[in-house]
């Protein structure tokens, strides 16, 4: 978000232009006092967490622009546009993990301690964890991952997360989100857009088991950490017809039989557990702003 009296290139405020970039949003179009609240928006449907936008400028002088790409599960959002001001959220019963590219421009955020984020820097944020991120003058960006699909219990993933930028990996993946962001219209409108996505989000999780040297799961904790996996990657699928036991199984690299076995000490069966949540999800999208009408 940037404090400007003009966008270089205004749109509408919610744009479908194709499944692959689903979201465009410019403020310029949109009065002074809807923008904050479309910056949140935007964001909270992007990844999953009630956010908040504080500007150091007036109202009027508010502008964002956003643009959002999907390269299989591998969800991309690139802010344009300078940056003033705050962005903070609660934490959220999320599972994503959003990796990001400083593009310009400095920032700080809570999650990566002692670092000033300036051009090129890599760092991870963990959406189920309060933040505050604090920028100064710059565009970003952040690709979303469910834990799932990385594989990664959440207390792993966000302490790897603090150490991306220590990871032997890091220059390596740093490079590769540079080509993604580049081209990303291109390569998410293509055929090889979710082999993209799948190969990024491997080279995430490789970056991050390097960053701590050590195995995601212990032998003594295994069981209980897997299955936090698998209800996250649930939760990022229950819209899928196709969500059962044999598909989650194939993402956990397990077998049915296992998955089964792991869900034991769960006090509902698997089928139950699933329907559950579709029945809330869906009430909560029914409840909400959107979903009154």
């Amino acid at each position: 978000f940037m404090c400007s009296g003009r966008s270089s290139s205004p749109s509408a405020p919610s744009e479908r232009a194709s499944p692959a970039v689903t979201l465009i949003l410019d403020t310029a179009d949109l009065a002074p006092e809807r923008r904050a609240d479309a910056v949140a928006e935007v964001i909270g449907l992007s990844s999953s967490v009630s956010a908040r936008a504080v500007y150091n400028c007036p109202a009027d002088q508010v502008t964002a622009r956003f643009e959002y790409f999907t390269l299989g599960e591998t969800r991309l959002l690139k802010s344009q546009n300078t940056a003033h001001g705050l962005m903070a959220a609660k934490g959220a019963e999320s599972d994503l993990l959003a990796v990001s590219l400083k593009l310009t421009g400095t920032a700080t955020l809570t999650q990566a301690p002692g670092r000033l984020l300036r051009g090129g820097d890599l760092f991870v944020t963990s959406l189920w964890r309060p933040f505050e991120f604090f920028d100064d003058d710059g565009r970003n960006s952040a690709f979303y991952f469910p834990l799932g699909s990385l594989r990664l219990p959440p207390d792993y993933a966000a302490r790897a997360g603090e150490l991306i930028h220590r990871s032997p990996f890091a220059a390596q993946l740093s490079r590769h989100l540079g080509t993604v962001l580049e081209k990303a219209d291109t390569m998410s409108r293509g055929q090889a857009a979710p082999m993209i996505g799948q190969a990024t989000s491997d080279l995430v999780r490789a970056a991050l088991v390097a960053a701590v040297d050590e195995e995601p799961f212990r032998r003594d904790d295994w069981s209980q950490n897997l299955a936090s996996v698998v209800k996250g990657y649930i939760a990022q699928h229950l819209t899928d017809p196709d969500l059962g036991a044999e598909r989650i199984a194939r993402a956990m690299f397990i077998s049915a039989r296992q998955l089964y076995k792991l869900w034991e000490s769960e006090p509902r069966p698997l089928g139950q557990w699933i329907l559950e949540r579709r029945l809330e999800a869906a009430r909560q999208e029914l409840a909400s702003r959107r979903g009154r009408n």
